[in-house]
């Protein structure tokens, strides 16, 4: 198989690894600042059978070495997500999450490849049972998708970003708390984990679309390491990043309303041709991705 072709399937490979942040919201999030003076307590709300949309956007850079064979690639990827929420009063909330529309992209030089295992996620829905703070706790609905095999981990992640943990706690100006990042991929039998930790601190208070929000500023640390696999190649991936950014939740339902991030992030690959065999080839790459979660 030749070099070039090799380089792109493992540049696809680590296509998802953004979304480890893009809940997690540099740069400012907009809006127009508010005066709040007293403590408030900032709790997610949800009803049974309430409908929210999120779309998730990154845009990046990548520079990929591999035995001689440099490039920087571009990425672009796109989500628009309807999820619909019930047995909301219970330890174990259902989320039907719907795919409207998936698309996702990498180009290096004159070469554009489309996922097309991410277009193929449209019209499809997803079932997630999570825990009334956010956390994932299995899936159902959509087994087998190549974009869930091929990924690492990403859908997984993703849900995880739009809703991370809340403070316990009433918040003021300055108050921090914490959230550790423990996201084992459970999309797929691959063994694959984040681990990290994000850190929140309250900047202000913001109104944007009309809606009372808290702004944050937010910092995450992570890891990650697994296996990727795809069309009969393997990948082993470890690397470490970090993500900075700002979220607005909205005061009355705690949702995030918007936020924007900016990760980097380092990681090496060896790969095989076979899943079994030894690895063939090996890769170290940089990515720098731009990322936003809006409320639709």
């Amino acid at each position: 198989m030749g070099l070039r072709k090799i380089a792109a399937r493992a540049l696809v490979a680590a296509i998802g690894i953004w979304l480890v942040a893009s809940g997690c919201g540099g740069g400012g999030s907009g809006g127009r600042d508010i005066t709040i003076n007293e403590p408030v307590q900032l709790t997610r709300t949800l009803e049974n059978g309430q409908t929210v949309k999120y779309k998730l956007k990154s845009a990046g850079e990548m520079a990929v070495a591999m035995q001689g064979y440099d490039r920087v690639a571009s990425t672009q990827t796109e989500f628009r997500t309807t999820c619909q929420f019930s047995n909301t009063d219970t330890d174990e909330m259902n989320m039907a999450m719907r795919f409207d529309h998936a698309a996702s992209s990498i180009s290096f030089g004159d070469q554009v490849i489309v996922q097309e295992s991410a277009s193929a996620l449209r019209g499809k829905t997803l079932n997630v049972l999570l825990a009334p703070s956010g956390e994932v706790l299995s899936f159902s609905g959509m087994a087998g998708e190549a974009y869930f095999e091929e990924g690492v981990g990403q859908v997984a992640l993703m849900i995880h970003g739009m809703f991370p943990k809340l403070p316990e706690e009433p918040i003021t100006i300055g108050y921090t708390w914490e959230d550790d990042l423990d996201i084992p991929d459970i999309t797929s039998s691959t063994a694959r984990d984040f681990i990290g930790e994000t850190t929140y601190t309250v900047v202000g208070f913001k109104e944007k679309y009309g809606i009372s929000c808290v702004e944050v500023a937010t910092v995450s640390t992570f890891e990650f390491e697994g296996k990727v696999e795809q069309q009969g190649e393997a990948w082993l991936m470890s690397g470490a990043g970090e993500s900075k950014g700002n979220v607005l939740f909205s005061l009355e339902s705690g949702l995030i309303i918007f936020s924007k991030s900016h990760t980097t992030f380092e990681f090496e690959g060896e790969g095989s041709t076979t899943a079994g065999a030894g690895a063939s080839t090996t890769l170290s790459a940089g990515m720098s991705i731009q990322g936003t979660l809006e409320l639709l």
